[in-house]
């Protein structure tokens, strides 16, 4: 019995020691706001920010958090062309531009000369927040093409990725007129 009593004072001291044990500082460099940095030098707002950044394997979807995993299923598509898995075409298309987007006045002046009817959408605007934010848009220029009943068909932000979506057709004045019919090589 006196081995165990000796055995559990040795812990106890042992225990002790390792609440006061110090191991040496680590540096921790992460990037900030285009370069990196030591974490230790960040004002307190950077830090508490990165404190609470989570890592996503974006190999794994299942590790996403919910509100990604709607969003990046809806764009998942040819050649970064959102598209939508049903054979629907486009009856009209919502634009969402700004004033100070150097991109959006050439995808403007193509989506009028397209037969679908549209609706621009400023997203400086009152009311363009909170209608981008409710089909999750992230950049100017975008454009959202919509079947018959409302829902989001295919997502474009370039003019090439338009023309992969929409179908060209001669008009009897001999000018370019963009259908909805989608190309069968847009189609997820």
């Amino acid at each position: 019995m006196d081995v165990r009593k000796v055995k559990e004072a040795q812990l106890a001291e042992l225990k002790a020691a390792l609440v006061t044990v110090e191991g040496t500082p680590t540096e921790v460099y992460s990037r900030i706001v285009g370069y990196y940095r030591a974490v230790r030098n960040w004002n307190a707002g950077k830090r508490e920010e990165f404190s609470s950044r989570k890592e996503y394997d974006i190999a794994s979807p299942t590790a996403w958090p919910a509100s990604l995993d709607g969003a990046m299923a809806r764009r998942s598509g040819v050649d970064g062309i959102a598209t939508a898995a049903t054979g629907a075409r486009p009856v009209s298309y919502l634009l969402f531009t700004r004033r100070s987007c150097p991109n959006c006045p050439p995808l403007r002046e193509f989506m009028s000369s397209c037969a679908l009817s549209g609706q621009l959408v400023d997203v400086d605007a009152d009311e363009g927040p909170d209608l981008a934010a409710a089909y999750e848009v992230l950049a100017t220029p975008t454009v959202i093409l919509l079947g018959s009943d409302g829902e989001e068909l295919a997502r474009g932000y370039t003019k090439a990725q338009l023309l992969a979506l929409l179908t060209p057709v001669k008009t009897g004045s001999g000018s370019l007129v963009f259908q909805p019919g989608m190309h069968e090589t847009a189609r997820a």
